[in-house]
Order: structure tokens, then sequence, then C-alpha cells
């Protein structure tokens, strides 16, 4: 199995146990390690692999290939406020079957296609706060810092570009977000205001890049983060517990 250890910048304070950078990670992960096929990232699955060829990558560029896996993700796997507890539900295969996905979900996806399309292809971990979260759901949570937020980082032609996929056309168009574009060229984050120019979202933390989803890490991260949630109203939102 690929070593979990992130990228982070060189002295950077140890949060809760796991890395934290301001700003930005830390783009210094070797791509060589994010080929291949890991536990989570199996971008050797056959329908990992099957997906590839329907979307017709082969002669293309690798700048246009990442653009096309990125609209992909970000647009046919629809977006789910629920994290998943068991780590087979967290595999790539299994979350192009099931057709859906929170962040980390479909930013494991996406790393395993850009892998199978012979794009050096790595998780990204953030904390990101979100100010447009309803008052039920912060008052449920205790916070509006939404912890191990997942997107990627695609290499392409020598730099390593980070692209969250999170939200599907669909959604900003029902929230008034604005949709998040990918051009192979540039960073795609969420934006930080909405369509009306109000506060969205604010990247707080940045963990680093991981050439597989460490999945232990990102549990107990949940757990600390939530660990003031609201027991009764965790289960509709799909948390884990607190201890």
């Amino acid at each position: 199995m690929m070593n979990q250890t992130p990228s982070r910048r060189r002295g950077a304070r140890q949060d809760s146990g796991y890395p934290v950078n301001r700003a930005t990670p830390e783009r210094d992960l070797d791509p060589g390690s994010c080929l291949g096929s890991t536990r989570f990232i199996d971008s050797e699955h056959p329908r990992i692999q099957e997906t590839i060829r329907r979307l017709e990558l082969k002669a293309l560029s690798p700048r246009e290939r990442a653009r096309r896996l990125f609209t992909f993700v970000r647009d046919d796997i629809a977006y789910e406020f629920a994290i998943r507890f068991t780590p087979e539900q967290y595999v790539a295969s299994y979350v192009l079957q099931d057709g859906k996905g929170f962040c980390v979900r479909k930013a494991v996806l996406l790393c395993a296609l850009g892998r199978a399309a012979e794009i050096p292809t790595a998780l990204v971990l953030s904390d990101l706060r979100d100010f447009t979260l309803s008052t039920d759901v912060k008052a449920a949570l205790h916070t509006d810092v939404m912890y191990h937020h997942g997107l990627s980082a695609l290499h392409v032609n020598g730099t390593w570009l980070l692209a969250d996929a999170s939200l599907t056309p669909e959604l900003n168009r029902r929230k008034g977000y604005r949709l998040v574009e990918f051009d192979g060229a540039r960073d795609a984050l969420l934006p930080d205001t909405t369509l009306n120019g109000s506060p969205h979202v604010q990247y707080v933390a940045f963990h680093g890049l991981y050439a597989d989803l460490p999945y232990d890490q990102m549990m107990q991260a949940f757990q600390r983060g939530y660990a003031n949630a609201d027991r009764s109203k965790i289960p509709k939102l799909g948390l884990p517990p607190p201890n």
C-alpha cells in the first residue's frame, strides 16, 4: 500500500494530531506516487477503466483530459451531504457505482479516474468554513466548519493544480452558488462568494496532498471536529456520533 504521509509545509504545526497548513498546501508530493492503484483509489478496477474508455480521452492532451474528468465528476456524480461509515464506501469504484457522494468520496473518484487516464492525481484534505449553512445545520454541528473537506490535485504539465468537484451545476443553481470551472491550467476552488455577493466558503486549513485516503485520520478528525454536536440531530445529517 502506498505511503499516506501527506505533503505539507515544513514546520507546519500539529493540531489535534494531524498536520495543518494555512492558505494552501505544499505541492511537493512526488507525482510518481500518484499514478498507481491503491486501497481506496482503485484506478485499475474495470468500472473505472470502462468509464475512461467511454469518455474517449485517449487522443486528448493531459490538460483536456483533466478538464473532462473534473467535469464528469462534478456533473455526473450527485453531491450528498452525508458522511459514510465503512471504508468500502470510500473506494472509488464503489462511489462510481453509487453515483453520488459527499466531497471526499467525489474527490477519491476523481483521483482514480485521473490515474486511469495517466494523470498523477492526489487527494487533498482541508477544513472549510461554509457561511451558507442553515441555522439548523449549524446548531446541530455546533460549528460552520466542514472538517477534512475533500478535493483533488491533478499534476498537469509539471504543476499540481487543486480542483474541487464537490458541487453539481444543479445544486449551484438551486443554492445560488457560483459554478466551479476547471480548465486544466489553474486551480479551481469553491468561490469565496455566492452569485449575489454573499460570503460562501473559506478554506481555513489544508492538511496536505495524499497518495491515498488516510481513512483513520479522517474519521478521527470528524469525531474531534464534531465532538460538541447535538447528538439527537446528528443521525439526520449523516455525521458520526461523538464519543
